[in-house]
C-alpha cells in the first residue's frame, strides 16, 4: 500500500500510519483501475516484495491492475487469484476478516489474541457429575493439584513420598496414572466398562473414551474417568493427613457408587447393545422414544432439475470437499473432490458450493438443486455478505452464468455420499472430476437411489 493511500485512511479512520497494522488491508481485483500492479498488496503481499525489486526503480512503476486484466481474465501465468467476469468496484478489504471489514473484535484480537481453546476444558463439565469431582480434573490438566511436586515448585519444602506405594517420588503423573494402585483401578475400570484404558497421559487417558456410542454410554465413561481421580486423590488425602485407611476395595466402591450415580441422572439415550454394561453399573437404561428417532431420505429432483450433494471436511486444520451430481432419476451425472489444505470447516462447504456451482456452469446444468448438512453455510445465499473475502470473485462469478438455484439443509445420514466424498479429498491433489463413484461409495450411492430411509438418533 502507498505511503500517500495510508495516510488517506488513517485519516479517515482516526489511526495514526505508524501504529495502524495497515498490512492487514488487502486490495481484491474488480476492475483494477485503482490498485497498483505493484505497491499495492493485491496478493497478500505486494509485487515489490515478492520479487524483491530493487529499490531504486520503485518509483518508476506505476502501472495498475486493469492493464492486466482482459475479458475478466489476469494475463499473469502464475496468478493465482480469480477475477470477476463482470465489473465490480475496487475496494480496500481487511486481510483477515471473514466479511471484510474492520469491527472491534478484530481490532482487540489484533491486540490482544484469544487465548486457545483447550479441547478438554468444556467436555468435562456435565450436569451429571458433581463440579467438585471434575473440578479435581480441572487442576490435573492445569498442572495446579497440590501434590509434592507441585508444592516444591512453589517453594514448599517437604520429604516427598507416594502415599500409596511407598517406593517413589510424588508427582501427578506416578500417583494418578502410573501407581501400582491407581494402575489397578484403571485396568479393573476398563474391564468394568469393556474399554481399555491409555495412562500413558492424562490427555490419552481422555481420549480412551468412545466417541462412537450412545450418549448415555459416553457420560458414564466421562464420568467414570472424573469419579476415578476424584477417588484416587480422597484416598491420598485419607491416608496423608487422617488416621483412615483406603484401602483398595473401598476407594473402587466409591468410585462405582458415584459412576452409577452419575449414569442414573444423565440426560443421554441407550442403545439395546448397552444393556450388559449398565446392568453391571446398575444403572436403569434411558431409551429412546420411537417418536425421537427420524428418518430420513434421499429425495430426487423433478425434471429437469439437478440435485446436487456437498460437503466439506476438517481433520485438525486441513479442510477437504466434495460432491455429486444427480438426475430425476437418481442417476450419477458426476462428482468432484478436492483438497483445500489449510482453512476452515466453513470456507470447505462454502469452496464446495462455488466448485460445484462452477461445474454445473460447465456442464450447462441451468437448474440446480444444492442440498448441504451446513445450515450455516447455507446462509449465504440468503446473505452474499457472508461470503468470505478470498471467495468474493468466484461468487460473483458463479452468480453471473444464469443458474437458478434452489438451497435446502438435509442431515447427514441423507448427505452421505456427499460426506464420503469430502473426506476423500484429503487423500487427493487440487480438484478432481469424478465420473464413476469409488466403489466405498456404491453402496451408499444404491441406498439413496432406492429411497432407503436412514435413522437419525437423538
Amino acid at each position: 500500500m502507498t505511503s500517500s493511500r495510508s495516510q488517506m485512511i488513517a485519516g479517515m479512520l482516526g489511526f495514526s500510519a505508524g501504529t495502524f497494522p495497515f498490512s492487514y488491508l488487502k486490495c481484491p481485483i474488480f476492475k483494477g483501475t485503482k490498485i497498483n500492479l505493484w505497491t499495492d498488496n493485491w496478493l497478500g503481499n505486494s509485487l515489490l516484495e515478492l520479487l524483491q525489486i530493487p529499490l531504486a526503480i520503485h518509483n518508476q512503476l506505476r502501472a495498475i491492475v486493469a492493464d492486466i486484466i482482459a475479458d475478466g481474465a489476469l494475463l499473469l501465468p502464475a496468478a493465482a487469484l480469480m477475477g470477476p467476469t463482470a465489473p465490480l468496484l475496487d475496494s480496500l478489504v481487511w486481510l483477515h476478516s471473514s466479511n471484510s471489514k474492520l469491527t472491534s473484535k478484530l481490532a482487540l484480537n489484533f491486540l490482544k489474541p484469544a487465548v486457545v481453546n483447550l479441547p478438554w476444558a468444556a467436555v468435562i463439565w456435565k450436569s451429571c457429575i458433581p463440579p467438585a469431582h471434575s473440578f479435581i480434573l480441572w487442576c490435573i490438566m492445569h498442572g495446579k493439584i497440590p501434590t509434592d511436586e507441585n508444592l516444591r515448585r512453589r517453594g514448599c519444602i517437604n520429604v516427598s513420598i507416594c502415599s500409596f506405594c511407598l517406593r517413589t517420588d510424588e508427582s501427578y503423573e506416578h500417583l494418578f496414572l502410573h501407581c501400582p494402585f491407581a494402575k489397578n483401578i484403571w485396568l479393573w475400570l476398563g474391564g468394568l466398562l469393556h474399554t481399555p484404558f491409555d495412562i500413558l497421559s492424562f490427555a490419552a487417558l481422555l481420549g480412551s473414551i468412545p466417541q462412537n456410542c450412545s450418549s448415555q454410554i459416553h457420560d458414564i465413561h466421562l464420568a467414570a474417568v472424573i469419579h476415578s481421580l476424584h477417588g484416587i486423590w480422597m484416598a491420598r488425602n485419607s491416608l496423608r493427613f487422617t488416621d483412615q485407611t483406603a484401602s483398595l476395595h473401598s476407594t473402587k466402591v466409591h468410585i462405582l457408587v458415584a459412576i452409577s450415580f452419575s449414569g442414573n441422572i444423565s440426560t443421554g439415550k441407550c442403545i439395546v447393545s448397552d444393556a450388559n454394561i449398565l446392568d453391571a453399573l446398575l444403572v436403569s437404561p434411558h431409551n429412546r422414544r420411537v417418536s425421537d428417532i427420524l428418518m430420513v431420505y434421499w429425495k430426487a429432483p423433478l425434471a429437469p432439475w439437478i440435485k446436487l450433494n456437498t460437503d466439506g471436511s476438517l481433520i485438525g486444520s486441513h479442510a477437504a470437499c466434495g460432491g455429486l451430481f444427480r438426475d430425476h432419476r437418481g442417476s450419477l451425472l458426476g462428482a468432484f473432490v478436492c483438497n483445500i489444505g489449510t482453512s476452515t470447516v466453513f470456507y470447505a462447504e462454502v469452496y464446495a458450493f462455488l466448485l460445484a456451482l462452477e461445474y454445473a456452469a460447465q456442464n450447462g446444468w441451468r437448474n440446480v438443486w444444492l442440498e448441504s448438512d451446513s445450515t450455516i453455510a447455507l446462509l449465504v445465499f440468503k446473505n452474499r455478505s457472508l461470503v468470505l473475502v478470498l471467495l468474493h470473485n468466484g461468487w460473483h462469478n458463479v452468480c453471473n452464468q444464469g443458474i437458478q438455484i434452489i438451497s435446502s439443509h438435509v442431515f447427514r445420514e441423507g448427505n452421505c455420499c456427499a460426506y464420503f466424498l469430502a473426506n476423500m479429498g484429503h487423500t487427493t491433489q487440487g480438484n478432481v472430476w469424478l465420473s464413476v463413484l469409488p466403489q466405498t461409495i456404491q453402496t451408499d450411492f444404491f441406498l439413496d437411489r432406492s429411497g432407503f430411509p436412514r435413522s437419525r438418533l437423538p
